[in-house]
């Protein structure tokens, strides 16, 4: 017990005989991964010493981690000397053994010791100090439990992003190849008791950022444990019925043992996940399809997409996982789109001009009739209720049904009914979808955004317009104007604006193509610093 208490920070220099007066008076307490042992607003009565295993300080008004704490780490100091309310929470996040030390035992403490009283006073006084100049970041998950064969993909990833060392502990005893990426350390898991598994995990998630637990074939208690303890449980194909009885939906995550797939969990895990948020905008909506060429052309990651109308008809494509010249080639294709051989013209005109039924057909064909499952990217598309107001966000079924009912402008076409509902442009509700990803689990959102106001923000004179526009000009300039309402409450939720000066003479208007995508690239390029930086800048959190 001596060299235990020794290894504190908070009695590393007082006397045996010291040590030997606290260790009489802690008690041994010990907790399972997920039990809380105080709550924020408790009155304080105690401080604890990690033994063993791993606790994490919550705030839960922010509901984040501000610090995990490991074997040698104390808390709740405070209450010591004071009887006021936690600051904070105390989790445990891998089973932990702790010795608490009671504010009333202590206070005895100093009576009897005033030497210990000075020295421990101080050294909490410079601890406090400490903790006020500064404030965690939330950290990201920090083990994961992983079923299936991975070639070393997940792992070089993760330790791609977190910049620091990544273990991998295997709990079978199947050899693994050795990792040829530097900062991959295999770690032995021969003769590993429960014991000795949790307390080598928790010194373990001491030196390494993240820590992979290979789960042996067999539902064994010790990979039962192990899937207790993660934080994550990745199955590389269909899990097994023993992991999906003992894990919940929302802690698996199922992937594929593509490159790409893992590269898009190892930035879930590590809190990496990129969105693109597409606007609506009609023609101009052509821009997008630069910006998306250019991030393609970067190897700048992407790992869920949302659209808005022109957003979602051309944000698809990077959706289906189409290179960057497939992406820009789709232009020559729709200049034959619009064209009235594909208009079903209502006679007489009803809820819009067209049915749009022809519409939806060409849709179909240009998404090779994929349903949002067979994406490679996942896929989000927004559409108005235009009996309630109610944004409906798209996420499985028939694509084309999806994206016919996001372009369903008013007046133009009919609103497009599915599902007992009819829908209309989502650009009337959402027209820049930011938010929206942030709610799907992006940490990082760039924006590509071809809405532009009508008019410069105060024209000196106001300008004069002699020719009276068409009926294309009058519902597009109408959809602008709420689109315009709308997107300011969209920007807190965006990392990187790509913005583009795109202009169209209306919706529908697509002779401009090789304009409006060179801009869509120009506008994007002069952005890759920042969306660099800003990867960069979450990748060293």
């Amino acid at each position: 017990m001596l060299q235990a208490l020794r290894a504190i920070p908070l009695f590393k220099d007082l006397s045996d005989d010291d040590l030997n007066s606290i260790s009489a008076l802690l008690k041994h307490v010990s907790f399972a991964k997920g039990q809380t042992v105080f709550r924020q607003g408790d009155i304080g009565n105690a401080m604890y010493v990690v033994e063993n295993g791993q606790v994490v300080v919550w705030d839960e008004e922010a509901h984040q981690a501000l610090a995990y704490l490991g074997p040698g780490s104390f808390v709740g100091e405070i209450a010591l000397l004071l009887a006021e309310p936690r600051s904070a929470s105390l989790k445990v996040a891998i089973d932990a053994d702790l010795y608490m030390l009671e504010k009333e035992a202590f206070d005895r403490l100093l009576m009897e010791r005033p030497e210990i009283a000075i020295y421990m006073t101080r050294e909490l006084s410079q601890r406090l100090v400490k903790t006020s100049k500064r404030r965690f970041l939330p950290q990201a998950r920090r083990i994961s439990a992983l079923w299936g064969t991975d070639t070393g993909e997940l792992a070089k990833t993760i330790a791609e992003h977190v910049k620091k060392p990544v273990a991998i502990l295997p709990l079978s005893d199947e050899p693994l190849p050795p990792p040829d990426t530097p900062n991959v350390h295999l770690l032995s898991g021969e003769n590993l008791t429960m014991e000795r598994f949790v307390n080598e995990l928790s010194h373990h998630i001491e030196q390494f950022s993240h820590i992979i637990l290979p789960l042996p074939a067999e539902p064994t208690a010790l990979a039962l444990k192990a899937i207790g303890l993660a934080d994550t449980v990745i199955s590389i194909g269909a899990p097994p019925r023993w992991v999906k009885e003992n894990v919940g939906a929302e802690k698996l995550w199922e992937t594929s043992a593509k490159p790409g797939a893992l590269n898009r969990i190892a930035r879930r895990v590590t809190g990496h996940t990129v969105g693109l948020a597409l606007s609506s905008g009609g023609g101009k909506g052509l821009a997008h399809l630069g910006v998306m060429k250019v991030l393609v052309e970067e190897n700048i990651p992407v790992d869920i997409i949302a659209g808005t109308s022109a957003g979602a008809f051309f944000g698809v494509h990077l959706a289906m996982g189409r290179s960057a010249d497939e992406i820009v080639s789709f232009s020559g294709e729709l200049q034959s789109y619009n064209r009235w051989v594909n208009w079903d013209v209502n006679i007489p005109p009803r809820s819009g001009l067209i049915k749009g039924a022809k519409a939806k057909n060409l849709i179909a064909n240009m998404v090779n009739h994929l349903r949002f499952e067979d994406l490679e990217i996942p896929f989000f598309c927004v559409a108005a209720d235009v009996h309630t107001g109610e944004e409906v966000v798209f996420d499985s079924g028939p694509l084309a049904d999806a994206i016919r009912a996001s372009l369903s402008i008013p007046f133009l076409a009919d609103p497009w009914h599915m599902n007992d509902r009819f829908f209309i442009d989502g650009a009337f509700v959402d027209p820049i979808p930011a938010e929206l990803l942030r709610e799907k689990g992006a940490d990082i959102v760039i924006a590509s955004s071809v809405i532009q106001p009508l008019t410069d923000t105060q024209p000196s004179p106001p300008p004069k317009h002699t020719k009276k526009p068409n009926f294309l000009q009058i519902i597009s300039n109408i959809q602008s104007i709420v689109e315009n309402q709308l997107v300011n409450s969209q920007l807190d939720a965006v990392d990187v604006m790509i913005h583009t000066g795109a202009q169209a003479e209306h919706a529908l208007d697509f002779t401009a193509a090789q304009q409006l995508i060179a801009a869509g690239e120009a506008a994007a390029r002069a952005q890759l610093p920042a969306i660099r930086a800003c990867l960069e800048r979450v990748a060293e959190n």
